[in-house]
């Protein structure tokens, strides 16, 4: 079934033991990244085109002709006729043989999907129903197989604004929302930290675009909720250990971006000699906020200790400040936290999807700081409710999807501090693969993102990124392919080069994401600028 492509060159020599040269005909739209098929004699080989020219048997820039030809319109359809693309192409995958494809071999087009033998013989893998079909491999409608074993390696959608990022993830969603399994509808159980409001509609109007192996979907949001499908979000802080408290509530009175770590200490002293369990009536209540205020102002080992009063007021200013933010306005804390380890049963059990709307509708006003101390909340609650699930015997499986990873896991190169959200998503990263947490970071910067958690990442979908972005494109993936690495900042909306674990194709791949209506509309979109402008003109 393979060799059934239509013909559209030849081979006319091997320069090195993956590389070849070859003829194309001009009438074949083709672009570096592509895949072809080669075919010698009874042995096949699929190769990626990595550069190409065109060349023509008549024209010359430096013949005298060259004025006179560029004047008459014939001249253009003269070296139409003799025009052929020179193409330079590499083997990725031989089919049954070790040989190279031989001068006068066949490029052919990918041949059209039959069926699942189909793509089990041009894959090379046993049971297609173990992978997801996602998009189709560029200048065919071949879709690039997902291997779903391998989503706890952990996964990177990077792409600049625009280039069509949050619709790939919205389009990752509905395919692992929509599984089918041994005949069995099924999903991936999700927690998507949506920060624009990109995927807030999966929970309302488009609601059954995600509901395919799902029996639970909901909306987490910081305010009163509006509707039924909405929740508000509050967490635990008995989560935490008193360092990491005392560090938050200090960092918030210097903007999120500095700890003094005298007042740190101080605060941390204090937290310390209460029960965890109480943390929650300590911090969470404007009573128990007053009560630790009141034991440093009165306390007097504070001062054996060798902490000034100066000190001290500075940290009952900033709890102060933590009270106004996270009790009063966000209301933020519960002993019965909206989000807890039975939720977290809840949507391993009926396969579920969680959104925490960070968006303006969503969460109006919150602060990057208050957003951290909630994802890293989730982050810990995640890692221990497997954790107790594997040690008891039962294997559990949740993605965790951060959107603008760079505000929770920086690098040092960006200007934000994430000491609360940092350390927890390292060990998630690093630790939680073995106990079923499956990371999806996406950003429009990697260059932003920590290294040492692109480190972890096994599976990249990259889309059109900046050009200061591209060295670390490059590290994180391990490399890409000359022929696709240069197109990376020009890369078309719509296009994404797919590299890593996940990818039955085993080297990097460049897929045309389909376009459905739905999944490119949302709650968080803007329309057309001069559609809404002649709608509104017209009422």
């Amino acid at each position: 079934m393979l060799a059934e492509g239509k013909t559209i060159g030849i081979v006319l020599q091997k320069s090195e033991a993956n590389s070849i040269q070859g003829l194309i005909t001009p009438e074949y739209e083709v672009s570096p990244g592509q895949l072809f098929l080669i075919k010698d004699n009874n042995k096949l080989s699929l190769a990626r085109l990595e550069n190409y020219e065109y060349i023509n048997e008549f024209y010359d820039e430096k013949i005298p002709i060259v004025k006179n030809i560029l004047s008459e319109n014939t001249s253009f359809d003269l070296l139409n006729m003799n025009t052929v693309i020179k193409a330079e192409m590499s083997i990725i995958k031989r089919y049954g043989h070790n040989s190279s494809p031989m001068p006068g071999s066949l490029i052919k087009a990918l041949p059209e999907e039959k069926d699942e033998n189909f793509l089990s013989e041009f894959y090379g893998v046993k049971n297609v129903s173990d992978y997801v079909k996602y998009g189709r491999l560029a200048g065919s409608d071949i879709p690039l197989l997902l291997d779903l074993n391998s989503v706890t390696m952990h996964v990177g959608i990077f792409g600049e604004t625009g280039s069509g990022k949050s619709y790939d993830m919205r389009y990752l969603i509905y395919l692992l929302s929509n599984l089918k399994i041994m005949g069995k509808n099924t999903a991936l159980p999700m927690i998507i930290i949506d920060a624009n409001g990109d995927y807030a509609d999966f929970a309302t109007i488009n609601m059954d675009l995600v509901s395919g192996g799902r029996k639970w979907i909901k909306k987490y949001v910081i305010r009163e909720p509006k509707s039924d499908t909405e929740t508000r979000l509050t967490i635990d802080l008995s989560l935490f250990t008193p360092k990491d408290l005392a560090d938050f509530i200090i960092s918030l009175k210097y903007g999120g971006n500095e700890i003094n770590s005298l007042q740190s200490n101080l605060l941390d002293y204090v937290i310390s000699q209460h029960d965890q369990k109480e943390y929650n009536n300590l911090l969470g209540k404007e009573e128990g906020i007053s009560l630790i205020q009141q034991e440093i102002s009165s306390n007097q080992n504070i001062k054996e200790l060798g902490f000034s009063s100066s000190t001290a007021r500075a940290v009952i200013s900033a709890l102060e400040i933590f009270k106004d933010r996270i009790i009063k306005r966000y209301k933020l804390v519960s002993n019965s936290s909206s989000i807890n380890e039975q939720i977290l049963d809840v949507i391993w059990k009926e396969k579920g999807l969680a959104i925490i709307d960070f968006s303006a509708d969503g969460s109006p006003g919150v602060d990057i700081p208050t957003k951290q101390l909630i994802v890293s909340y989730i982050s810990r609650l995640l890692l221990n409710y497997l954790t107790k699930a594997k040690y008891s015997g039962s294997q559990r499986l949740i993605a965790f999807v951060i959107e603008e990873a760079q505000n929770y896991i920086p690098s040092n190169d960006y200007p934000i501090s994430a000491n609360i959200t940092k350390e927890s998503l390292v060990t998630l990263a690093t630790q939680g693969r073995k106990f079923g947490v499956s990371l999806f970071l996406v950003s429009q910067r990697p260059a932003f993102v920590d290294k040492y958690v692109l480190s972890m990442l096994n599976t990249f979908f990259f889309h059109r990124i900046y050009h200061e972005d591209l060295k670390y494109v490059m590290s994180a993936s391990g490399g890409l392919p000359e022929s696709l690495a240069k197109g990376l900042t020009s890369l078309d909306t719509g296009y994404v080069i797919v590299s890593g674990l996940m990818s039955a194709l085993k080297v990097p791949a460049l897929v045309r994401i389909p376009w459905d209506p739905r999944l490119g509309s949302y709650a968080g979109s803007v329309e057309r600028i001069d559609r809404v402008l002649i709608e509104d003109s017209s009422k």
